[in-house]
């Protein structure tokens, strides 16, 4: 079976996990929302996208040490032009990235380090992680990371001390492999690691109030990128980034050339 297949099953499972109603009803089922497709952007230059964040008129990615390696980049939305701020090689294995108070965080995987650097990619200092790093936003205050499993963790932005967490569910079923996030009017949304399916989190209680399936964009691709997506199980819809000012979505994958922007929409 393929790795597109294979997505397909696990986010039908998860569909089906959500609707059941032989749990417990801690949380509302989660509605169905759409992804409406208004733009796209072709980047030069790949990069195993791992955080997304809009700063100003610019992207500003976290990448992973494959594919091109551990990096911070910028990308040009009108143009898809990609800058390296800082290239970091294997040295560890970049993961979520958000900017809170014009200071960059990025989390690495399983070095155990939180790292904070200014806007131009310069180091200022590294903190401890007690767990994995995979998922990174802020709400202003606090960062808000994860670590594969099924909690929101906020965190002291100054030293990475545990402030609260929070356990994700969809009806009564935990949720796991939240990764890349993104802090949008208070809601948080999450990629479901190895699927194609995105969902808006409720950060006060962790329920799941609303889920979406971005396997249409798929179609949207050329089979060149098709090709290229299905050579590697790792390259997976990851990276959600947001403009408050022209209120759209950014959405991409590990390794992917497109950047899809639009808009989440629920479903009637």
């Amino acid at each position: 079976m393929s790795q597109r297949a294979l997505i397909r099953v696990a986010f039908g499972f998860g569909a089906l996990l959500a609707s059941s109603d032989a749990f417990g009803q801690a949380c509302p089922l989660p509605k169905r929302m759409d992804f409406r497709v208004e733009g796209v952007i072709r980047r030069d230059i790949r990069g195993f996208t791992q955080g997304l964040e809009v700063r100003g008129d610019k992207l500003f990615e976290s990448t992973g040490a494959l594919a091109g390696g551990t990096r911070l980049t910028t990308i040009d939305p009108k143009t898809g032009k990609v800058t390296v701020l800082a290239d970091f090689g294997r040295s560890f294995f970049g993961e979520g990235l958000t900017i809170l108070h014009d200071q960059i965080y990025q989390l690495s995987w399983q070095e155990h380090a939180a790292f904070v650097y200014d806007l131009n990619g310069k180091v200022v200092r590294r903190m401890d992680n007690p767990r994995d790093g995979w998922g990174l936003t802020n709400d202003g205050t606090s960062l808000i990371a994860t670590d594969g499993g099924d909690r929101l963790y906020f965190v002291n932005p100054a030293n990475f001390s545990l402030q609260r967490a929070v356990q994700v569910r969809a009806g009564n079923e935990p949720v796991a492999s939240l990764n890349e996030l993104e802090n949008v009017d208070g809601k948080i949304y999450a990629n479901i690691f190895t699927t194609w399916e995105i969902v808006r989190i409720d950060p006060k209680t962790g329920c799941v109030e609303a889920r979406a399936d971005l396997e249409p964009l798929w179609k949207r691709m050329s089979a060149d990128e098709h090709t290229y997506i299905d050579s590697d199980s790792n390259f997976v819809l990851n990276g959600i980034a947001y403009d408050a000012k022209t209120k759209l979505f950014y959405v991409t994958g590990k390794s992917w050339r497109y950047i899809f922007t639009g808009r989440f929409v629920d479903a009637n």
